[in-house]
């Protein structure tokens, strides 16, 4: 109930990024649940391409609004939101409005030798979900829009 409170409360603005976030997210987490990831990479942008690391073009507040607004929501979809999905919804929500990113995906072995994938959203210079991967995981594939 607080939560609502706090919503309400808000400028309408806020509101309506945040209610397209939960929407994107759920959108992103429904086609990755119902398709095979082959049918729906196309949606990310073209394969084994990266958009330039510089920030022309790039407006950074409407940048930093997404993901804020998908670190916010994500905790709140039906379906746990993880990486893949909020890089994904992500990628939606900056493609309406014009700002161009790569989504990447990786892997790296943990301490028990297990293999654990990774997704994360870069627009610029800026990256809007999961952090700079490429730190930890080795990338295995990229798409840019």
């Amino acid at each position: 109930m607080k939560y609502l409170l706090k919503f309400i409360k808000l400028p309408i603005r806020t509101k309506l990024i945040l209610m397209e976030a939960y929407l994107m997210l759920s959108l992103a987490g429904l086609l990755l649940w119902a398709f095979k990831f082959k049918k729906i990479a196309r949606l990310l942008g073209r394969s084994n391409r990266e958009t330039a690391v510089s920030n022309v073009g790039i407006d950074p507040y409407l940048v930093r609004q997404v993901a804020n607004a998908i670190r916010t929501m994500s905790p709140y979809t039906l379906r746990k939101s993880k990486c893949l999905v909020q890089a994904f919804a992500a990628k939606l929500m900056l493609r309406r409005r014009k700002q161009r990113s790569t989504l990447y995906l990786g892997v790296a072995k943990a301490e028990d030798k297990k293999m654990i994938a990774h997704a994360w959203l870069r627009c610029g210079k800026l990256y809007v979900t999961g952090g700079d991967g490429s730190i930890t995981y080795a990338i295995t594939g990229k798409f840019a829009s």
